[in-house]
């Protein structure tokens, strides 16, 4: 069904819609279409949905409704974004799975530009309109999931690619990890590049926290190495201090050699243990800017 706030419009201006409708749905049937862009690739998948919907369900008020979109994001890729759901009627058993993937969907968008991520945007958000679409319809199960398992597919591999996790409400969380020569505090200056890359994100405008985890391997004693992942932690935190704009937050924690990636015995000089983990969280609401250490 077509969004409820369009509903009553629809049904006062049906044949003029209709006229209108059948040449969008005439439009983008024929429409020469470059999937390689990111426009593209969402017309594309729209295409799918649209012909779908007027071939199969006969059901041609959302076809007209999505083949418009679609034509208007070939126009215009900024018009690439997903349904709102406070415009759909939509049964409540199946609103709160909705809301954690809008959530999710909303902060890949946000953080994923079409440049890295076209295919999978694409994807992304056209299963999730047709989530939505379904969903309000609220009868054919196997359809609502289907799309969902689609839309589902397409951020867990956008995901995999980009090396962000989504979470349910919409946090994004990062990992980066440097190594240190032996027995020492900074990164190793190639590894550097690695957190300098971050600062070119685009992503100044969100609140962040950073979770910070030195680390060492089993050469020297408990003691010294205690210490020593706890300097580690704070040189990423300076690092990160000195590159990266906008706001965040930090956390520390050394846990010497007591975590170490490769088991080694004591004694014993491993460069993959020699290192340190930095969770990135985005947050979806900002935080005051400030540096808080934790110590265990």
């Amino acid at each position: 069904m077509i969004p409820k706030a369009i509903a009553k419009i629809f049904l006062g201006l049906l044949i003029s819609l209709s006229a209108c409708g059948s040449y969008d749905v005439a439009e983008l049937r024929q429409r020469v279409v470059d999937s390689s862009t990111f426009s593209g690739a969402v017309a594309r998948e729209y295409r799918k949905f649209v012909v779908f919907e007027a071939d199969q369900m006969m059901d041609w008020p959302d076809a007209h409704y999505f083949a418009a979109k679609a034509l208007k994001v070939l126009d215009d890729p900024s018009a690439a974004q997903p349904e709102e759901l406070s415009n759909w009627d939509i049964d409540e058993r199946f609103v709160n799975a909705l809301k954690i993937g809008d959530s999710r969907l909303k902060a890949a968008i946000r953080l994923v530009t079409p440049e890295d991520g076209a295919e999978d945007l694409a994807k992304a958000i056209t299963s999730f309109d047709c989530w939505v679409e379904q969903a309000e319809e609220g009868w054919q199960n196997d359809h609502i999931a289907a799309c969902r398992a689609a839309f589902n597919n397409a951020l867990g591999s956008l995901e995999k690619k980009t090396g962000i996790e989504i979470t349910d409400v919409g946090e994004a969380k990062i990992r980066l990890v440097v190594h240190h020569d032996f027995d020492r505090v900074h990164p190793r200056s190639e590894d550097l590049v690695l957190i300098r890359s971050f600062a070119s994100k685009g992503w100044d405008d969100l609140p962040l926290h950073v979770h910070v985890v030195g680390h060492t391997d089993r050469s020297g004693s408990f003691e010294h190495n205690k210490k020593l992942s706890v300097f580690r932690a704070l040189a990423v935190v300076d690092a990160i201090k000195s590159t990266w704009p906008g706001e965040y937050t930090f956390s520390i924690e050394g846990l010497g050699e007591a975590a170490p990636v490769v088991a080694t015995a004591d004694g014993i000089r491993e460069f993959r243990n020699r290192r340190t983990e930095a969770e990135v969280t985005l947050l979806t609401a900002p935080q005051s800017s400030s540096v808080e250490t934790a110590i265990r």
